[in-house]
């Protein structure tokens, strides 16, 4: 080729060349940004609505029904979810992957606006937002102390720590939970409030009106204009207290005189114990843009800075940090793609028994993985553990174009012809036949760009990554090991006599043997062509059925070294219980879990604030468990969590879920959903098949998403008695809500620092239902009247969350795994689903990760089925020939014959990553059979007839055959092993090339001869008969 004759030409300006492109590539190296996945955009939006004190149905009626009726018409939806429950409306929106979510947000407020005017007046404003993962936390810490109280960690925290770490590089934000903060609390009393004939509204307005900066207009003198602003702050209680309230009897009213005022703090709606003591949560956002590992490798170098500026007796740990199992990941593949160098050099050597040739290799391997980063850089992909992958796995792949010319180049050499027209003719000889043979590895890929949803971005980075990869070790193999190869390759001859040339000599007679063995079988083999192919497509019927037995699954389960909890103490339980139930939970977790096994623990209960409040109450309790290294631990995240189960199911009254799928997916792992209008129709439905799945096997963590009703005093008002008062229901709600749940009337300045002035009925009179009858209910004509004259109160069962999707109301049961693949669960739900009675104005369907493997499946066979077309073609074009192409293809079914029997062996499941891995076969396996018959072909053109050339053709390429089919076998080895934390994750894939790739290499080079020569003769007796045809007609 033209490019390898420049190469050995121009020897200099190719040293030069890849001296930049070292430099060069060692720059990217240093700039690439290190991150656990790779930038995947969730095309996800939510729209949430606030109407306080309205229940599920009226919601989804007035709020929720009219916003998903303009909502859906936004372009590129999916599916529609929405949650109406008492005193809001979320609604989650799914779009296409690859919409433009700035333009589908636009969009979602466009159509707001048009029927904003319908909501309820009363409603708060939709809130639109748009799903960006790069915002989640990359670092959850704790604080507690021996010594100091709540309020004073809470201080240290905001004051002190806060600060500190929002000054790191990469740092966007730092948020703290849980611990006491100051707050100014005005108690009233209802019974001096009814005294004075006053209500709670009118102590938040005159508390409201009585300080503050308001502006005064201007001033006009003859030289300068003024503006004036009135400023009346509150600098202390004694300010508080004295605030004159109303007049009465003509006399003052003041604070004092119906409240208790009190320098105190919020009461405490969210508690944190870290680490067995009760504490503070802080929490770090990075800058979208940071390197996550980078980010929390600044922060972990500050801590003890920061530690030791802490007061005595305090301790600040990490709870999670996400670079963590990133960085453990990362490095085992690191460590996964040195061992697969060391082994393929090693393959290199024996098979070449030639040091030179051995350095040439070792030196082009490393050139092409480094020239890659360049390339990765300059694309703008992250270095994560989807594109380290697609290193460790292309490491096997990235020497088989060098090893074939090197090897004819070496053939060559044997010839006695110099070294630079050795290495000239050697890479020529065989230059079409590897470009051929990389790009059909390269086109297997492409189909998988174009799957949809999360498994295309997933494995984005992975294939541009390999695609990378191997055009870089093509352009390699054509210039580097040729140009290398003509100044310092030699056919060496080392003393017999030394332990050098015994182990050559030693290595020269096993492969010359083995070469020998494969001659026999394939003379064998040709005498017995039926019995062979029989025999062969016996066994690729026999794989193929293998696949069932072996199991399926979405992804493989990765030990990431903590475990996450969500526990629901009883609905309706105050803080007090889930405190109770958190220190139950602590002694089972320190009786269940060895000290060696976890690093600390975290707790977290009661409301949330801002979006995390959705679906969060006093009842709610997360633990985040932080284990040690896999590598420190005698069992794995999964076992402790079995371990947990066992103990959490004695625990009366709660229910819990282990969440699972971290960055990727939150789904359940099953998820059935009873789609019906009729709320209860279809939760019966729902609970006749969370009975039966809990009578299953392997179903673990089973609830409903319809809660259980919580207690709810529901205040009927008087329409005549609020006529007649010239009140309106929001006045009654305000009043209402001002003495229950509080109102900050104002603020408190003090040494620089702001303090809310709250005013609520004291915890007496509020956690008394009796007290719902006495608040005051100011009258727009003066005086007061006590909600009890204008109402009836009557306790009852909350109405449940009602839930859509697209429009449809429905109930789902949902279920996480242990012990079942998800392909037999599904068998199972649908087996249960048959056995239930399902009216028939309701439908049942399967979803969560069970509707994502079927997906996701569909689009891989769908992707493979291209990969065989495309990988046809590109052969086709390169033989100029129909026939040539189908004979090579047959390696790819001979490949199959290799994967289902290895995962079935190995006990792993068919998942996405399996599917990939056979995808990468279609590629793979049919380099093999273009180098065999594409130097058959040669043979032939030279003159040779059919069956020499098979025998003389197949047994020259034997060597390079086995070579490239061991390195790329012992380069995936390490990860097949599970070596490190992450393995798990890719092992299928590896797995399922190593199964495929063994099975076709040592079939093809048997099988692929045979039917070479029936099509060959079958072809010639065609031509013979078309000619005997011709011939006749023209006597005729």
């Amino acid at each position: 080729m033209l490019l390898s004759k420049f190469s050995i030409k121009r020897r200099i300006t190719m040293v030069m060349f890849y001296a930049i492109v070292i430099a060069f590539s060692f720059f990217a190296f240093t700039q690439l940004k290190v991150d656990f996945f790779p930038d995947i955009q969730f095309p996800i939006a939510g729209v949430i609505t606030s109407y306080q004190g309205v229940g599920p149905k009226d919601i989804e009626t007035m709020v929720t029904r009219p916003l998903e009726e303009a909502i859906s018409s936004v372009k590129n939806i999916e599916k529609v979810n929405s949650q109406s429950y008492t005193g809001g409306s979320i609604i989650t929106l799914e779009f296409k992957y690859g919409t433009d979510m700035n333009q589908a947000d636009a969009d979602i407020r466009k159509n707001i606006d048009l029927i904003r005017d319908y909501l309820p007046a009363e409603a708060s404003d939709p809130m639109v937002f748009v799903f960006d993962p790069s915002l989640s936390p990359v670092m959850f810490m704790g604080l507690n102390s021996d010594y100091l109280g709540q309020s004073e960690l809470r201080n240290l925290a905001v004051e002190k720590i806060e600060p500190m770490l929002e000054r790191i590089p990469g740092v966007a934000s730092v948020s703290t939970m849980g611990g006491l903060e100051r707050q100014i609390n005005v108690y009233m009393n209802p019974v001096l409030l009814a005294s004075f004939n006053i209500s709670p509204n009118e102590v938040t307005m005159a508390l409201r009106s009585g300080r503050g900066i308001s502006p005064g207009g201007s001033l006009k003198t003859g030289e300068k204009n003024y503006q004036l602003t009135l400023m009346s702050e509150y600098t202390d209680l004694e300010q508080v207290r004295k605030t004159t309230v109303g007049i009465r009897n003509g006399l003052p009213v003041r604070v004092e005189d119906i409240a208790e005022v009190e320098d105190g703090f919020k009461e405490s709606s969210t508690e944190v114990r870290a680490d067995y003591k009760e504490g503070i949560s802080i929490i770090i956002n990075k800058q979208s843009d940071a390197n996550t590992v980078q980010t929390t490798q600044y922060i972990r170098q500050e801590l003890p800075k920061i530690n030791k500026a802490l007061p005595q007796g305090t301790n600040l740990m990490v709870i999670f940090d996400q670079a963590d199992f990133i960085s453990r990941s990362v490095n085992n593949l690191r460590n996964s793609a040195a061992i697969a160098f060391v082994l393929a050099f090693l393959i290199i050597y024996i098979f070449l028994r030639n040091v030179r040739g051995s350095i040439i290799m070792g030196i082009s391997m490393p050139i092409s993985v480094t020239a890659t980063f360049a390339v990765l850089y300059a694309s703008d992909i992250t270095l994560n553990i989807i594109s380290m992958a697609g290193l460790a796995l292309a490491i096997g792949m990235l020497v088989d174009n060098s090893i074939v010319v090197l090897e004819n180049i070496f053939r060559h050499k044997e010839m006695k012809k110099s070294r630079a027209d050795a290495a000239e003719d050697g890479a020529s000889e065989v230059g079409m036949a590897i470009t051929a043979s990389t790009l059909t590895t390269v086109a297997v890929f492409l189909p998988v760009l174009f799957v949809p949803n999360i498994t295309g971005q997933l494995f984005k980075d992975l294939v541009l990554t390999i695609t990378f990869s191997l055009l870089v070790s093509l352009v390699v193999a054509l210039t580097l090991v040729p140009m290398m190869a003509s100044t310092m390759l030699e056919v060496e001859h080392p003393d017999k006599n030394t332990l050098f040339g015994r182990l050559k000599r030693n290595l020269s007679v096993i492969l010359e043997r083995v070469t020998e063995i494969y001659h026999t079988l394939l003379m064998k083999s040709l005498s017995l062509k039926k019995t062979i192919l029989a025999a062969v497509t016996v066994l690729f019927f026999v794989s193929v059925t293998l696949a069932y037995f072996s199991g399926g699954e979405f992804l493989p389960k990765s030990d990431q070294g903590f475990i996450s909890l969500l526990i629901e103490a009883p609905a309706g339980s105050p803080i007090e219980k889930s405190r109770v139930i958190t220190y139950e939970l602590e002694d089972m977790i320190q009786e269940t879990i060895y000290p060696e096994e976890i690093d600390n623990v975290s707790f977290w209960f009661g409301s949330r604030e801002g979006l995390a409040a959705f679906g969060a109450t006093e009842s709610t309790i997360e633990a985040f468990i932080k284990l040690k290294p896999a590598t420190q631990r005698s069992r794995s995240q999964f076992e402790i969590q079995d371990s947990l189960r066992a103990r959490l199911d004695r625990i009366p009254g709660i229910t819990y879920m282990f969440q699972e799928g971290g960055a990727i997916s939150n789904e359940k792992a099953i998820e059935v959903k009873v789609i019906g209008y009729d709320i209860d129709g279809a939760k019966a439905v729902a609970e006749q098949i969370k009975e039966k799945m809990a009578k299953t096997e392997g179903f673990v963590d089973i609830g409903l998403n319809v809660k259980a009703s919580t207690p709810e005093l529901q205040v009927h008002l008087n329409n005549d008695m609020l006529n007649a008062y010239h009140l309106t229901t929001m006045q009654v709600a305000s009043n209402i809500s001002t003495a229950i749940q509080g109102t900050v009337a104002a603020r408190m300045r003090e040494k620089g620092d702001e303090y809310d002035i709250r005013v609520q009925f004291g915890k007496e009179f509020r956690n008394r239902k009796e007290s719902l009858q006495e608040i005051q209910i100011n009258l727009p004509l003066g005086g007061a009247v006590k909600l009890g004259d204008l109402a009836e109160i009557k306790e009852e069962a909350a109405a449940p969350t009602i839930f859509r999707e697209n429009q449809n109301r429905f109930v789902s049961v949902g279920a996480g795994l242990s012990g079942l693949e998800l392909s037999k669960a599904t068998e199972e739900i649908e087996k249960i689903i048959s056995q239930t009675p399902v009216p028939s104005d309701f439908q049942v369907v399967i979803g969560g990760t069970a509707e994502d493997q079927q997906e996701a499946f569909f689009y891989l066979m769908l992707a493979f089925i291209v990969a065989v077309l495309l990988v046809y073609m590109i052969m086709a074009a390169q033989f100029e020939s129909l026939v040539d192409p189908v004979i090579i293809m047959i390696t790819v079914p001979l490949a199959v014959i290799g994967v289902f029997p290895f995962l079935f062996i190995t006990g792993t499941s068919v998942s996405v990553m399996a599917l990939v891995g056979l995808v990468m076969l279609v590629g793979i396996a049919v380099n093999n059979g273009i180098v065999l018959i594409d130097y058959i072909n040669k043979l032939k053109r030279g003159g040779m007839s059919l069956l020499d050339a098979v025998e003389k053709g197949a047994v020259a390429r034997v060597r390079p055959v086995l070579m490239t089919a061991l390195t790329t076998i012992l380069g995936m080895v390490p990860l097949a092993i599970e070596l490190g934390e992450g393995a798990e994750t890719w092992s299928p894939l590896a797995r399922a090339v190593i199964g495929g790739l063994t099975a076709t290499t040592l079939l093809t080079l048997i099988v692929i001869p045979i039917i070479y020569i029936i099509f060959e003769q079958t072809g010639e007796k065609v031509k013979a008969y078309i000619r005997r045809k011709r011939s006749m007609n023209y006597e005729f």
